[in-house]
């Protein structure tokens, strides 16, 4: 009997791999903590999940105190989990990614071993686990990985449905369950999460002329799934903030899309070579995707190959349509990519005679390579981190920050600054907000601007002018953390003659105490409380 077929006896899901999926999941989060936190993402994210679990509501995204509704809030939910349970640091706010990351080895490897061969499920999550962009990206704490990891999930539920149908086991639980996912996938990262999903079974099930099996994919029990999962956060914030709708699904996700105005903007083809180098070794396999012997369909009797190209297609031209790109976008397709390049090795491992033999040895070598890749893929990372990280300042003025003092960022926001501060309170902003570029550019100041339309009573955004202002008018010997670079002390009033409390090659701290003499120095004739 060939690997590929199934038997016809039922299996234990997990007899005899318990410990390749526990062994998945320590490589995935045994190095983890080795970085400090990445600029801008990880600061942001991380500061968005800190900013809600100190605000003691976890409901809204709250940037600096403000409603922040660029993505929806599963991963801030989870991070925050995460934040009290395990505390405030580096290995707990990247946990979510490595669930995400997780479920998809787990629904890949369940599928893969019901639907086709053990062989083929354990070659696959090999493959996968150890291709540097899914080990990296497992390690990294924003929503790229979790959204990656539910679509997966979903698009295999739907399909284990259908085959389900097909050989007359009971289906409509695991069409729920889909249903379910899609949800998540959505609170995950919006509307790609159910429409990701979506597209591929489609062509899946057009390219079989399955139309009884669409309609098995959308049920009542199964739509009302997803409605329960996904609709009343959006609905609760309709009604606290009038406007998110259109914010949130107009601009944020068609007109974003569609726009080429936005950062990081990409030829058509950018994906292409961004698979075939960040899933090194295993791609220098790929070469036997494209002879037509592989895709017979006695060799793929369930469509299980077809699936999986379906799949990877679908996201790689679904992403590359914006002319905004990122590598995370892609996350979604190396799950199906693993799937046929394992695919390519397992066969030719089970090769007859001496070619066996070779080809073992050829894959032993390029598990090694990926493994020994993934890890200088981290250490590279964790040395870029160094220069950029607010950890150095942030834990200076921790150790010397006394109840009530003010945060105040000049001209920039350190989104990791908080996290490493523990700071508590909403920071000002000093910056010259009324700059009419500001809400056509993609930037941090954008994101803020927004932010700060939905809740106009959070007033953190200010004027050089208006902070002169609170300092003059606030209580005598009221203290104020400063963070800027080492030019905004020149020419400013208000940090003339004050030495820094710390500096690094970009950044530097100035603790600004207000007492009656600087008041005097500085306040001149404005009127001054306390």
């Amino acid at each position: 009997m060939s690997s590929t077929t199934i038997s016809a006896k039922p299996r234990r899901l997990f007899s005899g791999d318990a410990m390749l999926l526990g062994l998945a999941a320590f490589w995935l989060i045994f190095l983890n903590w080795i970085r400090l936190l990445t600029l801008p993402d990880e600061g942001r994210y991380t500061g968005v999940a800190w900013d809600m679990l100190r605000h003691g509501d976890i409901s809204t995204p709250l940037l600096d105190g403000m409603p922040y509704f660029h993505k929806p809030p599963l991963f801030y939910w989870l991070d925050a989990i995460c934040m009290h349970l395990f505390g405030m640091n580096e290995w707990a706010v990247r946990l979510p990614s490595v669930l995400g990351a997780w479920l998809a080895l787990f629904a890949t490897y369940a599928f893969v071993r019901r639907n086709y061969s053990v062989a083929a499920a354990r070659v696959t999550l090999l493959v996968m686990a150890t291709m540097p962009l899914f080990f990296g990206a497992a390690q990294f704490a924003n929503m790229d990985m979790l959204v990656a990891g539910l679509i997966s999930a979903t698009v295999l539920a739907g399909a284990e449905t259908i085959l389900r149908r097909d050989s007359g086991r009971p289906w409509r639980a695991m069409s729920a369950l889909m249903g379910a996912l899609a949800g998540l996938a959505f609170l995950a990262k919006g509307l790609i999460g159910p429409v990701l999903p979506g597209g591929v079974l489609f062509f899946w099930l057009l390219m079989r002329r399955d139309g009884k099996g669409m309609l098995a994919l959308l049920r009542p029990a199964t739509l009302l799934a997803f409605a329960v999962v996904a609709v009343p956060w959006c609905w609760m914030m309709q009604v606290r903030y009038p406007g998110f709708f259109h914010y949130f699904f107009v601009y944020q996700h068609f007109e974003r899309f569609l726009d080429s105005g936005f950062n990081n903007q990409e030829p058509w083809l950018f994906y292409v070579p961004v698979l075939i180098v960040t899933a090194l070794p295993w791609t220098l396999w790929g070469l036997g995707l494209f002879r037509k012997p592989f895709w017979k369909a006695e060799r793929d009797p369930k469509g299980i190959r077809r699936l999986m190209a379906i799949w990877g297609l679908v996201v790689l031209v679904f992403f590359s349509i914006p002319a905004s790109k990122l590598v995370g976008y892609v996350l979604p397709a190396l799950p199906p990519l693993a799937f046929l390049l394992a695919e390519l090795v397992r066969e030719a491992v089970e090769r007859d005679g001496a070619a066996s033999t070779r080809f073992g040895r050829r894959a032993s070598i390029s598990c090694v390579a990926a493994v020994v890749l993934c890890l200088i893929t981290l250490v590279i990372a964790a040395i870029s981190t160094l220069d950029r990280s607010s950890k150095p300042l942030g834990e200076v003025m921790r150790k010397h920050e006394k109840p009530g003092d003010t945060l105040v960022m000049l001209h920039t926001y350190a989104f990791d600054l908080q996290f490493y501060a523990r700071y508590t309170r909403p920071a000002w902003i000093v910056d010259n907000w009324d700059d009419p570029s500001i809400p056509h550019v993609d930037s941090w100041r954008k994101e803020l601007l927004d932010a700060s339309e939905f809740d106009p009573t959070v007033q953190v955004l200010i004027s050089q002018q208006e902070w002169k202002r609170r300092i003059c008018t606030g209580p005598v010997g009221a203290r104020y953390w400063v963070w800027g670079d080492g030019g905004d002390q020149n020419g400013n009033p208000l940090l003339a003659g004050v030495k820094p409390m710390a500096s690094t090659k970009k950044n530097t701290l100035w603790l600004l105490d207000a007492d009656a003499a600087f008041k005097q120095r500085v306040c001149g004739g404005t009127p001054t409380a306390g």
